[in-house]
């Protein structure tokens, strides 16, 4: 089988740790079959370069320039240049754009692969584009969806209904989280193409108990700051509630346009001495604050998944997180003891941190069910295991319908 996958989030130099678990999916996946990956490269500065000047952009466009496909195995990578308007102000006209400048080259290279199976990482803007293709070329088409709806609906409200459309004109639909496909079959009753494969995970499972500090809590955040929904303000609300009812450092990692804006909130709060924002960190790095740390706290919503929940199970960190959250909701279903609380109450949220820091029983056993349930359902060979059945299942079902390859 040959399966050619798109997805403009993958790995840059500039960005070496964007997409890195798309890389994971593909590798994983090219053990059991022949896979390219074609990697849109889009040719406008993002905002954090502009912002930094001319020095910023000299530095994005040099990395970007020395940004290069790869081969290993069964498995070949590629990037392909395009330019397009900015996003999400002109979503509609750019996926027009993309579509009347750059739909012939990425035909080409499609075609020049051959595959049995086109696979689309994302909706916006490459999905309608390569839906049509498929069809073209008469082979099934899948999307591997990672957004949470509400927050689409809330960005592009007046693209919203094609975003949906788009759904439609997959084969199959793979999703990640039960919450992620109510919010889908709520939108469209009639989809029944829909798979739920989980995420991997690329951290080892913690092998011994882990320890905690009874004087000192360790807490820990990892998520970018991009976006509102991440709820990183309450977070930082439910710690000031904590500050004279519990002796606790907070370490957030990732970066984004957002994180001005909450180191003042953390100067307002008056936490700049127990909050540290440590930026963007490699996956090691990452590894080693989840093993040092007592307690993992996200609560974004609305979330589809959250890859950073599997892997600070696997570590066996407790997860504090939200109703409605993917993620959150996901292991609870699992049989992991989620603590949920409730997404816009810093009260709430400071409530549910204070009461497990001091239940050691309650961290103990989240600690425990939560490495088993990783090792049984977040690794990268199960989620390329169930996606080649996925896709052979898919293929059967195609060609049994008459359909011919052009």
């Amino acid at each position: 089988m040959k399966v050619l996958q798109i997805s403009e989030c993958f790995p840059t130099k500039y960005k070496p740790q964007t997409g890195e678990f798309i890389l994971k999916h593909v590798s994983a996946l090219s053990k059991l079959c022949e896979v390219k990956l074609i990697a849109p490269l889009r040719f406008i500065p993002p905002r954090e370069a502009l912002l930094a000047g001319y020095s910023g952009v000299r530095k994005w466009l040099s990395q970007i320039n020395e940004t290069e496909g790869m081969s290993d195995g069964q498995l070949s990578v590629e990037y392909m240049n395009y330019i397009s308007l900015p996003r999400p102000i002109f979503e509609a006209i750019d996926e027009k754009l993309i579509n009347t400048l750059f739909r012939k080259k990425l035909y080409d290279l499609i075609k020049a692969f051959s595959p049995d199976i086109l696979y689309c990482h994302w909706l916006r803007p490459w999905a309608g584009i390569a839906a049509s293709i498929s069809k073209e070329l008469g082979i099934p088409f899948v999307i591997d969806h990672h957004e949470d709806l509400p927050t689409m609906k809330i960005l592009f409200p007046n693209d919203y209904s094609n975003f949906l459309n788009t759904f439609l004109l997959a084969d199959m639909i793979i999703l990640h989280s039960n919450e992620n496909r109510t919010d889908l079959q709520n939108e469209i009753a009639s989809l029944n193409n829909i798979e739920l494969i989980y995420l991997g995970q690329s951290f080892e499972i913690f092998e011994n108990d882990k320890e905690f500090s009874n004087d000192n809590i360790k807490l820990i955040c990892v998520s970018h700051l991009h976006e509102p929904r991440k709820n990183i303000d309450v977070l930082l609300k439910a710690l000031a509630l904590l500050s004279d009812k519990l002796k606790f450092s907070m370490r957030i990692i990732g970066d984004g346009p957002l994180k001005s804006d909450y180191e003042k909130l953390c100067l307002t709060l008056n936490l700049s001495g127990v909050v540290t924002f440590e930026g963007s960190l490699p996956q090691d790095e990452i590894k080693q604050l989840l093993d040092n740390s007592d307690m993992f706290i996200l609560p974004s919503f609305p979330e589809a998944f959250g890859i950073v929940f599997a892997e600070a199970i696997a570590r066996g960190v407790p997860v504090v997180t939200c109703k409605g959250n993917g993620g959150g909701e996901e292991l609870r279903l699992l049989g992991y003891p989620s603590v949920l609380a409730d997404p816009m109450s810093a009260d709430d949220l400071s409530e549910k941190i204070l009461a497990l820091a001091n239940n050691i029983e309650a961290k103990n056993e989240m600690s425990s069910k939560g490495r088993k349930i990783a090792e049984e359902n977040f690794t990268w060979e199960r989620n390329a295991l169930q996606t080649f059945d996925m896709m052979t299942e898919l293929l059967n079902q195609f060609h049994n319908r008459g359909n011919v390859r052009n």
